[in-house]
């Protein structure tokens, strides 16, 4: 069994497909583009602090939270960034803080 098809048809069939193969080049860059730019949303800006001897989390906390802001929550924002189950620290433990 031979399918024969017309010139016509082989250029529309090959325009089909070039115009296919566009779409989908066009669909992975934008994916791409839009994967890029929300990895660079979701990493916070942070900065470290090299605990002495006297310090607390509190403390920390207090150096690094923008003016009105909850002391509180940048505790635990600490503690979430360094996988801290408690609010233990040990002087020379370096920690990620927020901030620039």
């Amino acid at each position: 069994m031979t399918i024969s098809i017309t010139r016509q048809q082989r250029v529309v069939v090959l325009l089909t497909s070039v115009a296919l193969a566009l779409v989908l080049l066009f669909v992975t860059a934008v994916s791409a583009a839009d994967a890029g730019a929300s990895d660079a949303i979701s990493e916070p800006v942070t900065t470290t602090h090299l605990v002495v001897s006297g310090d607390t989390l509190w403390d920390i906390a207090l150096t690094v939270a923008e003016p009105g802001s909850d002391v509180r929550n940048v505790v635990e924002d600490i503690k979430r960034l360094n996988s801290l189950t408690t609010s233990m620290i040990v002087p020379g433990q370096v920690l990620l803080v927020p901030g620039a």
